[in-house]
């Protein structure tokens, strides 16, 4: 587990797994993360043991846009770590592809906590693009969501594949001619085109992109 995992897992809100702890315990920037979003937390719960007083909902949101801030920067400093043992991505890098990464680095953790929308109407929104059958038959989808991305509307999709996480940036109104990669800090991008409009492949690994990549163009 690195890094963008860990921090996935955590704000996914699915607990932390005994890998994620391993990982928390050598790794003193998850640790500060960790003991952030536990103290935010806590401080959540505590809040609504009690009456909301007025503005209590305005107080809380701009809590939580400066806590994501420092997460954020926490993580563009792991994404750094984890590019020093990265091998060259042969491909010319792409804007688009670039821009992907760029929402895994600046945007993503925003986007999850945002929250997933419901099943039935993802099912509707990709039914033309990219539907849920076929990504469940590559992994276990962790989180799917609408969000902005290049002047439209995206759907950022967690996807948890037998070799790790890669994020998804499914874009139904955006169809690239052919594949196109990038590597920037180290993480891995590659654009490629659907039937209807295309999507963007992000991870830690060129392998797993690739992977994911090929089994989604094929």
């Amino acid at each position: 587990m690195n890094c963008l995992d860990y921090r996935r897992a955590l704000l996914a809100g699915d607990g932390e797994s005994v890998e994620m702890k391993a990982h928390r315990m050598q790794c003193a920037a998850c640790t500060e993360v960790w003991r952030e979003h536990a103290d935010f937390e806590a401080a959540l719960r505590q809040g609504l043991e009690v009456p909301v007083p007025a503005g209590f909902e305005a107080a809380m949101a701009g809590s939580l846009v400066q806590r994501r801030r420092r997460f954020l920067a926490a993580a563009a400093v792991s994404v750094l770590a984890v590019g020093a043992g990265a091998y060259a991505w042969l491909q010319r890098e792409n804007p688009l592809a670039m821009a992907c990464i760029d929402f895994v680095m600046k945007e993503e953790a925003k986007s999850i906590m945002m929250g997933a929308m419901p099943r039935a109407e993802a099912e509707s929104a990709l039914a033309g693009t990219l539907p849920l059958a076929r990504l469940e038959r590559i992994g276990q989808i962790r989180h799917i969501g609408p969000c902005p991305f290049n002047g439209a509307t995206a759907y950022h999709v967690v996807l948890a594949v037998p070799q790790g996480k890669v994020t998804l940036l499914v874009m139904p109104a955006s169809r690239v001619a052919a594949r196109a990669d990038a590597l920037k800090e180290g993480l891995h991008a590659s654009v490629i085109p659907l039937k209807k409009g295309s999507v963007g492949v992000i991870g830690a690994s060129a392998e797993v992109v690739n992977s994911v990549a090929g089994a989604l163009q094929g």
